[in-house]
């Protein structure tokens, strides 16, 4: 069984376990830029040493979802201590365009929206072990340490 720290506020419900913090949004809101800048001070506030990847679940009966709050989302100031951050949405167009968007621009932190929950969880766990092997002394994907590097180079 995987513990989680939780919290939650009027917005969203909010879980931190293994690097990824999980944001559930509440359903039968209005996600506008303002609700989108609130949940993630909301965020740092709950858990204010979180420093990993961050998955957005939108509900499928929220009330209203402005594609603005996306860009809120991928702004410097709210991926400022954030690996990677991913958007599970339940529109299937608005992860087509940005999928279609992402082929064109990049940002300087991962950013993706998703339609698949377990699929955008694969993706921030995959961001999360990059992050990992480049900034641990030592850790090697195949989970070799770096003193064990002259054996398999043999």
């Amino acid at each position: 069984m995987e513990h989680a720290l939780t919290g939650g506020t009027e917005r969203a419900t909010f879980r931190w376990s293994a690097g990824m913090c999980t944001v559930e949004h509440r359903a039968r809101q209005i996600l506008d830029p303002a609700t989108a800048l609130r949940v993630e001070l909301d965020r740092r506030e709950l858990c204010p040493g979180h420093e990993g990847v961050v998955l957005h679940i939108i509900p499928s009966d929220i009330d209203m979802m402005d594609q603005e709050s996306l860009r809120v989302w991928m702004s410097p100031e709210c991926m400022d201590a954030v690996v990677a951050r991913a958007v599970v949405v339940p529109s299937g167009i608005t992860a087509l365009k940005h999928h279609i968007r992402w082929m064109f621009f990049a940002s300087d932190v991962p950013f993706r929206v998703f339609r698949n929950p377990q699929v955008a969880k694969g993706w921030l766990q995959d961001c999360w072990l990059r992050h990992v092997e480049a900034t641990v002394p030592g850790w090697e994907s195949d989970g070799a340490h770096s003193g064990d590097e002259a054996s398999v180079a043999r």
